[in-house]
This record gives structure tokens, C-alpha cells and sequence, in this order.
């Protein structure tokens, strides 16, 4: 039987008075990796840490590999979890060299199998050649990468991550965010990745869980969380999204903008729209019962790399944001656009 390597089960965590994780529960599944998204506060790290045993919880338990390692009645140390970390301040030890930081945590291999774990590991990571070097003469980069490294070491079957490329760069940022999923990936390793960086989850996670004020609001994988969300909170988490109010009955959805077949309860709903969903007039979506079709003043339009941001004026003092890739600038001006079904999100009032 495979047991998840990681599970929560109505997790809740108190300091004082004050709850910051509240009844919590997911599963981490071998291999795959998780991303707690959210704003500060709202009780990702504290998630993180009473996964790794830094915190102790107040309800509930927590299982690693079928093992449960944290309850009410009983709490097993960091070192005997089977996991490894990785921190936004890459935590090396500064007194000792890049390969004995490496070393550090293993313990149950042949000295000659570790110096072999260690050199492959450094080499993995693009430190091949600088074991004896120090972290103090390290860039943020290198001491990221050695810190990766040393995470990998133990061979553990969930790594931990908190806040991991925050540090960095754009560029970097980007560069160790690849290298970090492509070895986590090869090592088999489960992973939970703390961000408050969209861009982290999307570009990391397998699934996306959206924490706010302590509280699990949606779990799914990048597509449905971004393109589905359970909540207006969660969609903004993503971008920007225009909102227009509107009502369910018998299967459609009226707007301002006007109708279309969808599947949801009837009720009233705040309508919700990214930019990039929102497309010109094109004939093959002309009266189709799965798009929503109207007329719009387009202005204020100018070149983003590959895109082309611009407002649209959809009523007296509305203005909404849009963006589309084209090889040609849109021109300012009165046009017909088009919104697919099925990238409508419908928020209850």
C-alpha cells in the first residue's frame, strides 16, 4: 500500500490567543509537489514548520509516509522525520566548507558512498569543483544551489521549502526555480513549497493550496485554480480580474455584457474575467451559446514584449483591463469582444 508523504488531518495551530491555522487538512502524494500560496499571515510557514516539527500543533495530526509524526499525544523530532529543508536564508553553516555542509546530514552511508553522493550532488547543481570552498564566498546563487544540494543529500521522501527563491533575482530566481523542480523530480522526493509568489506555483506545483486568514480555501492543480477558482479571494491571488454583477437562472448566465450557457446553480454572482480571456471579434465565435458577446471602447493600448495591454470602456466610469497576444497593435476604438463559457468565474454574493 502507498501511503501519502504527506497528510493533514484537521490541523489546527494556536499561539496565544490567536489561531493561525485553522482545521486543515490536504495529502501530498509520492513524488508530487504541493505550493501553500497566500499572503503573509496567513499561516503558510506556520503549515511548513509544523510539517517539519519546528512548530507544535494545536488540533488534529500530521502523517509522513504512514507514520504519524505529530498529534495531540505525541510529536517526533525534525531528524527523525525523513525530510529535508530548504529556507528562504539558505541556512548553510558558515564554519564549514560547501561539501562538508553537503555531508552534513548523512549519516547512514559509507564514507566513500558519501564523498560519491556529495560529488554527484555538486555537480548536479553546477558546484562541481567548489567542495572546499566557504559559503561566505559564495554569490546568492551558488550558496541557493549548495543549499539545494544539501537538502538532496539524505535522499529524503518529502522536501520542505520555505519561501526558497525569494531571495534572488528575476533571472536567477527563474533559473533555480527549473533546477530545483527538475532534481526534485528525479530524486522522487515529495515537495512543499511555501510562496506567496503566483508565479512559484504556477510554474512549480502539480497542486496549488490556497491558504487566507489560517484557512484552506481551494486545492487543485494550476489550470483549475487559475482558470476555476472557489473564491474571489483566490482568482486576485493570480492577477488582476474584471467583475461585472450577474444572476444564474435555468443554465444561463446574465450580464451586462450579455448571455451564455453555463453550469452552475442559479443565484446572483459577481461575473469574473481576466484580461487575456477576453478576445476580439472573431466569426467563429459569433452567436455561440457558449460565449458571452458585446461591443466596448478600446484605449489606452501599448506594447508588453509578446502583448499588448490596453482598458476597455464597457460603461460610465468602467474601465477594464485586457490583454492580447497579436503580432499587431489592436486599434483604439469601438469593438466587438468575446469571453469563452469556460473562462467565466462565477462568485456567490
Amino acid at each position: 500500500m502507498t501511503h501519502p508523504a504527506l497528510r493533514f488531518v484537521d490541523v489546527s495551530c494556536r499561539f496565544d490567543a490567536e489561531e493561525v491555522v485553522h482545521q486543515v487538512s490536504f495529502d501530498i502524494a509520492p513524488g508530487e509537489i504541493v505550493c501553500l500560496l497566500g499572503p503573509s499571515g496567513c499561516g503558510k510557514t506556520t503549515s511548513l514548520r509544523l510539517a517539519g516539527g519546528m512548530e507544535a500543533l494545536s488540533e488534529g495530526e500530521i502523517w509522513i509516509d504512514g507514520t504519524c509524526v505529530a498529534s495531540l499525544t505525541q510529536s517526533i523530532p525534525p531528524e527523525k522525520r525523513g525530510i529535508g529543508f530548504l529556507f528562504q536564508d539558505f541556512a548553510l553553516f558558515p564554519h564549514l566548507s560547501v561539501g562538508e555542509n553537503v555531508r552534513f546530514g548523512i549519516r547512514h552511508m559509507s564514507e566513500g558512498d558519501k564523498q560519491h553522493r556529495v560529488s554527484s550532488l555538486l555537480e548536479a547543481v553546477g558546484l562541481a569543483g567548489f567542495e572546499d570552498k566557504f559559503p561566505d564566498t559564495l554569490s546568492g546563487g551558488e550558496q541557493q544551489r549548495a543549499a539545494l544540494a544539501r537538502a538532496l543529500a539524505p535522499k529524503p521522501k518529502l522536501l520542505l521549502m520555505d519561501e526558497p527563491f525569494s531571495n534572488l533575482d528575476p533571472q536567477l530566481r527563474d533559473q533555480m526555480r527549473d533546477l530545483a523542480l527538475k532534481l526534485i523530480q528525479q530524486s522522487g522526493a515529495a515537495g512543499l513549497i511555501v510562496t506567496h509568489d503566483a508565479a512559484d506555483a504556477l510554474r512549480m506545483a502539480d497542486r496549488i493550496a490556497v491558504l487566507k486568514k489560517g484557512e484552506l480555501l481551494q486545492m487543485a492543480t494550476p489550470q483549475e485554480i487559475y482558470f476555476q477558482p472557489s473564491h474571489l479571494d483566490v482568482s486576485t491571488m493570480f492577477g488582476p480580474v474584471n467583475l461585472v454583477p450577474g444572476s444564474v437562472s435555468g443554465g444561463m448566465v446574465n450580464c451586462a455584457l450579455g448571455a451564455c450557457e453555463v453550469r452552475a446553480a442559479d443565484g446572483d454572482y459577481h461575473v469574473g474575467i481576466r484580461p487575456e480571456s477576453l478576445s476580439l471579434e472573431s466569426a467563429a465565435l459569433e452567436d455561440r451559446k457558449d460565449a458571452v458577446s458585446f461591443s466596448a471602447e478600446l484605449s489606452n493600448i501599448r506594447a508588453f514584449g509578446a502583448e499588448y495591454l490596453a482598458e476597455l470602456r464597457i460603461g460610465e466610469g468602467v474601465a477594464w483591463q485586457a490583454r492580447f497576444r497579436q503580432t499587431e497593435a489592436p486599434q483604439a476604438g469601438l469593438h466587438k469582444f468575446y469571453v469563452s463559457a469556460r473562462h467565466l468565474m462565477l462568485f456567490s454574493l
